[in-house]
Parts: C-alpha cells; structure tokens; sequence
C-alpha cells in the first residue's frame, strides 16, 4: 500500500472503530490488504484484544477488561458479557483469568481468549455498558456463585450479601429455579451455610463460640442505621449495649480511607466495636470471648 492509501484506509478504520478496538474484517473494508494487515500485526503495531479484535497501540480510549469486552461484542455481535468478565466490570472481588466470557447462541467455539457459554437470560438478565451487553449484577452475582470455584464463591457470597446485591429470598428463589442446572448444589450449600446470617467461616466460628458462651442478645448481619441512612453492615450486634464485633477479614476491609470514616461513624453515634481476626478467633478464643463479656460489662455498668 502507498502512503496515501494507507492514510485513508487509516482514517477510515479510526471511524469505523469501537472505542478503538476493531476486527480485522473491519481493517480489510476500511482498505488495508492482507500483506498490511499481516506487517501491523507482526510489528507490533496492532495489539490483539481477543478473537479476531485489535487495538493500535497509539489508542488510548480504553484498556484492559472494557476493551477485552468491546473486542467480545465485535466479534460476537450477539453475545452478552457474562461470568467472571461481568463481574470484573461490575466491581466484584473475582479473580481474571484472563479469558472474557460470553453468553452465545447457536455454535460457537473458544476463540483466542473468547470463552462461550450457553445458557438462557431473561430480558432483565441483562443490561448495556458502553457498546456491549452484559449480565446485570445480580444475574452476575448468581452465575458467579454457582459456577465458581467453591473458595471464590463463598468470598464472593459474603461481598454480594453485604451490598444487597442479593438477599436470601433472590437466592432462595434461584435454588428453586435452577432446578437440575450445573451449580445449583452449590448455591443450596451457600444459602444454607448463610441462612443465619454468618456470611463467612470466620463468623460461624464467632457464632458458635458466642452460643457456647451462652451469650444473648446478638443478632447476626445487622444494618446500622445513622439519621435516616444505613452507615454500616456489621457481623454481630448487640442491640441494648451498643456493641458491635466484627470478624476483620482482608476482602471487607480493603478500602482504608472508607473503613476509618465507617468506624468513626460508628464511634460518633455511640457503638462501641471489637474487631477480631481469623488468627485470634482459631488461636486465643478465650481472649476473645473475654474482650466480649468486658465490653458488656462496661456497657451494662
């Protein structure tokens, strides 16, 4: 290709671009010949996304996930964005395995990084995120806490719950309609294991040991309201004494600057709280169960 015609076929594919991501049957109608198509892709110039989908490497619109999802939508025009790529997109704390998964139709097959998947969505399934369609967090959510890996789902489960992304009556209804579907043993296992309100081993193991105790007047996974607004969602309150213990898990507390604003919160509405880590729950219960009874002693003094 000449110059000239490489600056229009250049111009052209800039137009024809998705946020800057574009196929390589979208380079070959904007003009670019095979040979160039091949010398841009073997230099560097063009960077692969997935599937058949590039970047220029001058093109800074988007990076990472988005674009991998962009680069999805072009190639399967059809498909949703769905799994662990959905929940990367919506926020959620799941691993990137670096695939981009996507609910098709018809016959598909996995292609450089794309990953179908074939499953039925209602029209309120999904949802649009800048040129693509992808599972809405709470359809997310659920795929994602029966298909994941147990470990991965019940860290998941404790993040979604917390957010009232989903509440135990969306579970207890996708339980029944999931019927016979892959993961939904699984799902059974997490609402069971959370139906009292533990969202964590490390709170089933608080609660036992408060019950052991033969400690009263708790109550699990309890909203915190402050003038009219929900400040915080804590592992166990004690209501009367304003006491709130908290398992002090690494996912819950990743933002340092919104956990100290939500303690002093706390702190300025009069609850007094106990943070507990996994280490002291397994390794000194009777130091712990100690701090407990003082801070009601106190508080009942």
């Amino acid at each position: 290709m000449d110059s000239e015609s490489t600056i229009r076929a250049s111009d052209e594919l800039r137009r024809r671009a998705v946020l800057g991501v574009f196929t390589l049957a979208m380079a070959r109608e904007a003009g670019f010949t095979r040979g160039a198509t091949r010398h841009r892709r073997a230099a560097g110039t063009w960077r692969h996304v997935v599937g058949t989908a590039f970047v220029d490497v001058t093109s800074p619109e988007l990076e990472g996930i988005r674009r991998r999802a962009v680069g999805a939508s072009l190639c399967w025009p059809s498909g949703v964005v769905c799994l662990r790529t959905a929940a990367l997109l919506h926020g959620m704390p799941v691993h990137d395995d670096g695939s981009t998964h996507v609910v098709v139709s018809g016959k598909r097959r996995p292609s450089a990084g794309l990953v179908p998947h074939f499953f039925d969505l209602r029209p309120g399934d999904t949802r649009r995120m800048l040129s693509f369609r992808i599972t809405s967090r709470p359809r997310t959510a659920l795929d994602c806490l029966a298909l994941l890996p147990w470990h991965e789902a019940e860290r998941l489960m404790a993040w979604v719950r917390t957010r009232e992304i989903l509440t135990v009556r969306d579970l207890s209804a996708a339980v029944i309609e999931r019927a016979g579907l892959t993961g939904v043993k699984q799902l059974r296992r997490l609402l069971t294991l959370t139906a009292g309100g533990a969202l964590s081993e490390a709170e089933r193991r608080l609660h036992r040991l408060l019950r052991d105790a033969g400690l009263r007047g708790w109550e699990a996974d309890q909203r915190i309201v402050v003038a009219g607004r929900v400040v915080a969602r804590v592992d166990v309150l004690f209501r009367a004494q304003r006491l709130i213990v908290e398992v002090d898990g690494r996912l819950a507390h990743q933002d340092f600057e919104a956990d100290r604003a939500r303690l002093n919160t706390l702190t300025l509405a009069g609850y007094a709280v106990l943070r507990f880590t996994w280490h002291q729950l397994v390794e000194q219960p009777r130091s712990v169960l100690a701090q407990i009874e003082a801070a009601l002693r106190r508080a009942a003094s």
